[in-house]
């Protein structure tokens, strides 16, 4: 993840890390209800109401927002009044400098402070355009996997992006603000307020577990839940907030409902393979070890984080290795060749090196010029005239 790629991700997080053990589940036994699982009575000795800690509205705006605006609803023309929006924000710095991929802000402080993540730059304009009479809302991206590490977990970073419909001579037009999916080619899904107030809580439920709050950090994962209890990343955030304090049998049951909902939910089938393997019913890890056995070997993103690891820790060997495999796997993402080049580099291999960066700035060149044919969507970057 690079703070040059401007209001990229942090939407779902996904934590997968597990330590400790209280309690067991043999495979005979019933599952444990969803209302067990969404009361934290197993965790804190009592039923953990979601009231405990306040609802956000990501989407309030406050007078500043307002005045900021207020000229724009007397434009006549959609298309003109989003065009002033969109110059309005980058002649005030909206765009340049203010992203942070932990800062995860509603739209009205991202407004005051002129920072947050793809998810709270997303939730500002979509606030603004909606007040001045635009028809606005949230996508999601179905786009590469993105990981990171955080104080030892490893965080799957996702991304949201706006939809203005209905502008004259365009229709629906895509904003997205971050250069590496500014091409467009990535397929997008309109998703509702609900679901991306439950991103929001998300990773307010992360950041309280960062911080050491562990009630705060169950209360917004249910916050996340009740909001959108179709979104399997929920759960599995669920079955790990569970699994990181040992109570494998809750994780357990979290994760097979994420499972319920999506069957190839990846990090759902690691937590499983990583929480019957901790409570020694071995037969259940080696089934789930093998569905993450085969996933792996196809996914390219997460030999292409470990690289990433192996480079940090300084072996520059390793790293190689892994980042080749990845590259084995799925040879269009320039980021794969442009650690490649790195790890040859320093390695020595200079020829080798000159080559992973040639086809990494090729295949950057081609992300940008790529266009998605018959997508019937315009999308607009950073710096895009409208």
């Amino acid at each position: 993840m690079r703070r040059s790629d401007r209001f990229g991700p942090v939407a779902a997080i996904l934590v997968l890390a597990l330590s400790g053990c209280h309690t067991t589940i043999g495979p005979g036994d019933d599952p444990i209800p969803e209302a067990d699982l969404l009361s934290g009575e197993a965790i804190f000795g009592e039923a953990v109401a979601a009231a405990e800690r306040p609802d956000i509205d990501i989407l309030a705006i406050d007078d500043s927002m307002r005045a900021f605006i207020a000229d724009l609803r007397q434009v006549p023309n959609k298309a003109g009044r989003l065009r002033k929006l969109l110059q309005r924000m980058r002649e005030d710095g909206y765009f340049e400098g203010g992203y942070d991929a932990y800062s995860n802000l509603p739209a009205r402080d991202a407004f005051a402070e002129k920072r947050g993540n793809c998810l709270s730059y997303t939730s500002l304009l979509i606030a603004l355009a909606r007040e001045a009479g635009l028809e606005a809302n949230y996508q999601t991206l179905d786009v590469p996997p993105d990981y990171d590490s955080v104080n030892g977990m490893v965080v799957l970073i996702k991304h949201v992006n706006a939809r203005v419909d209905d502008i004259p001579g365009r229709g629906p037009v895509t904003l997205e603000f971050s250069r590496r999916y500014a091409s467009g080619i990535h397929d997008r899904q309109v998703v509702g307020d609900r679901f991306a107030a439950g991103l929001y809580y998300s990773n307010l439920a992360f950041s309280d577990d960062l911080a050491g709050d562990e009630r705060g950090s169950f209360v917004y994962l249910r916050k996340a839940i009740e909001l959108a209890p179709d979104n399997p990343d929920f759960w599995t955030n669920l079955g790990v907030f569970y699994a990181r304090r040992g109570y494998f049998d809750h994780a357990i049951a979290s994760y097979h409902r994420a499972l319920n909902l999506d069957r190839d939910h990846r990090p759902a089938i690691r937590g499983l393979a990583n929480a019957y393997r901790a409570l020694g019913q071995d037969a259940n890890a080696r089934l789930y070890e093998r569905r993450v056995a085969h996933s792996r070997a196809r996914d390219a993103y997460i030999y292409y984080t470990l690289a990433q690891r192996a480079h940090k820790a300084g072996v520059p060997t390793e790293s190689l290795e892994l980042v080749s495999q990845a590259i084995r796997l799925y040879r269009r993402d320039h980021r794969f060749h442009e650690l490649q080049g790195e790890m040859h580099d320093q390695l020595g291999n200079q020829e080798a090196s000159s080559e992973s960066y040639k086809r990494a700035r090729a295949l950057s060149r081609n992300d940008r010029s790529r266009a998605r044919p018959g997508a019937g969507v315009n999308s607009l970057g950073p710096d895009s005239d409208f």
